[in-house]
C-alpha cells in the first residue's frame, strides 16, 4: 500500500481469491484490499494501465461474490507473487 494515499474511502484488508475476466481468458488471482469505489488485486500476468476488466470477488463466509466491472489506474511489480493492481470500480452488483 502507498503512504501518499488520498482516497476519502476506507480500504478494508480481504485477502480473499479473485477471479479477472479480461481479453476473453480467465486469470485467479487475490484481492488484496476493497472500498466502495477500488480494489487491490494481485494477478499472475500484468495488465496494463487502462484496460477493463470484470472481477468476482470470492467474499469469505458469504454466499454471495462481489461482481464488478472495474478499470485499472495503478500497476506494480510484486515479486513472485506476479503484479499488484490498483483498479477503480466502475459497476458494481
Amino acid at each position: 500500500m502507498h503512504d501518499d494515499d488520498k482516497r476519502s474511502d476506507r480500504r478494508v484488508p480481504v485477502k480473499t481469491p479473485a477471479s479477472v475476466e479480461v481479453n476473453n481468458k480467465t486469470l485467479t488471482g487475490e484481492c488484496c484490499d476493497l472500498s466502495a469505489h477500488g480494489v487491490l488485486l494481485i494477478l499472475p500476468e500484468r495488465l496494463d494501465v487502462g484496460t477493463h476488466f470484470d472481477v468476482i470477488v470470492r467474499a469469505a463466509g458469504s454466499t454471495a461474490d462481489l461482481r464488478a466491472t472495474g478499470i485499472v489506474v495503478r500497476v506494480d511489480d510484486a515479486g513472485e507473487s506476479g503484479y499488484e493492481h490498483g483498479c477503480k470500480l466502475i459497476d458494481v452488483s
